[in-house]
C-alpha cells in the first residue's frame, strides 16, 4: 500500500477547513507532509522493491521487514490523524449547540463515517494481507485486491461530492469562547434569568425554527458571546438545549389544549418551533423519557380520569 503518510494529514487539514472556513495553511503546516515526501522517495529505492517482492518468498529478506515496518508506521499515522480529526468534529458539534437551535443543516457528522472508514480500512488491509500471506500463501489476493480498491475509490469520490454539496450550503464560522470568559461570574444573575424567562414566555422566540444565538441576543440587547456565556452559567445548558426545552414545553401545552386533535403530533411539533421530525423525537425522548405518542397516550389517560 503506497502513499500512506499523506492520507492522515489530508484528512486532518480537510477537517480543519470544513469546520473553520477561515482556516488557511501556514508554512509550518507543510511539515506534516515531510513523512509523505520521504515515503515517496522510499518507494523509488531498491529497498522498497526487494522488500515488497520478498513478501511472496517463503523466507522473508531483511528488506521485507523494513517494508512492513514502514507500512505499519503509515497505518498508525492514519489512525492518529483520524482520532484528532474526530476530536475536531466533536468540538464543532458542541459549538453548534452554543450558537444554534437548529443544527441539522449545519452538522458535519457525515464526515465521521469516512474518517472512521479510512482509519479502519488500512488497518484491516494490513491484517487481511498478512493473514493471506501466513495462512493461505497469498492465494486469496485476487478475490479481495480489486474489490477493496474499488470500495476505497467510491468512498473517496463520496467525500468529494459531499464536500461540494456542503460548499453550496450555509457555511458558518464558530469561534470558541475563551477560557477566561468561562471563569467569571460564579453567582447566578437573577436579573438576567428573569429577563430571559420573561422574553421566552411572552414573545416566544423559540417558536421560530430559524432562531439562533444572534437573533436572541439582539432581542435582549446583548452580545451573542455574552449571552451564550450567561445561558451556560445560569441555566447549566447550552443555547440549543435551552431553546428546545421551551419547545418541548410548548408542545406539551398544545397536546393538553382543546386544539390537540386538529393537528398530528408532527404538526404540533412544527408549531412548537421544531422543523425536523428526528430532532423533535430525540429531544422529546431525552426530556421526558417518553416518545411523543407515549406522552399523548398518557396525557389522554390522565385527562380521562379527571372527567
Amino acid at each position: 500500500m503506497e502513499m500512506l503518510y499523506g492520507i492522515g494529514p489530508v484528512l486532518y487539514f480537510y477537517t480543519k477547513y470544513i469546520t473553520n472556513p477561515k482556516f488557511r495553511l501556514k508554512k509550518t503546516h507543510y511539515y506534516h507532509f515531510i513523512p509523505f515526501v520521504l515515503e515517496f522517495i522510499f518507494y523509488r529505492t531498491s529497498i522498497y522493491r526487494i522488500g515488497s517482492n520478498g513478501l511472496y518468498l517463503e523466507k522473508l529478506p531483511t528488506y521485507s521487514y523494513v517494508y512492513l515496518t514502514q507500512q505499519w508506521i503509515g497505518v498508525t499515522s492514519i489512525l492518529v490523524y483520524s482520532i484528532i480529526s474526530l476530536g475536531i468534529l466533536a468540538k464543532h458539534q458542541r459549538l453548534l449547540k452554543d450558537y444554534y437551535s437548529k443544527i441539522e443543516n449545519l452538522s458535519l457528522r457525515w464526515l465521521q463515517t469516512p474518517i472512521i472508514y479510512f482509519a479502519s480500512y488500512f488497518i484491516l488491509w494490513q491484517i487481511l494481507t498478512e493473514t493471506d500471506r501466513f495462512f493461505f500463501g497469498r492465494s486469496l489476493r485476487e478475490y479481495y485486491f480489486l474489490p477493496n480498491f474499488v470500495l476505497l475509490s467510491i468512498v473517496t469520490y463520496w467525500i468529494g461530492f459531499k464536500a461540494y454539496v456542503q460548499k453550496e450550503r450555509e457555511v458558518v464560522y464558530l469561534k470558541p469562547f475563551s477560557k477566561k470568559s468561562k471563569s467569571i461570574a460564579f453567582q447566578k444573575d437573577e436579573v438576567f434569568i428573569d429577563k430571559l424567562n420573561l422574553l421566552l414566555e411572552t414573545k416566544k422566540p423559540h417558536l421560530n425554527p430559524e432562531l439562533n444565538l444572534s437573533i436572541l441576543a439582539e432581542m435582549l440587547n446583548i452580545k451573542p458571546k455574552a449571552l451564550s456565556l450567561k445561558i451556560n452559567q445560569n441555566y447549566n445548558q447550552n443555547f440549543y438545549d435551552l431553546i428546545n426545552s421551551y419547545r418541548v414545553k410548548a408542545f406539551k401545552k398544545r397536546i393538553k389544549s382543546p386544539e390537540r386533535d386538529k393537528l398530528s403530533l408532527l404538526g404540533h411539533a412544527f408549531e412548537s418551533g421544531f422543523n425536523s421530525k428526528s430532532t423533535f423525537n430525540k429531544v422529546f425522548k431525552e426530556s421526558t423519557q417518553l416518545t411523543p405518542s407515549q406522552y399523548l397516550k398518557k396525557s389522554k389517560n390522565t385527562s380521562g380520569k379527571k372527567h
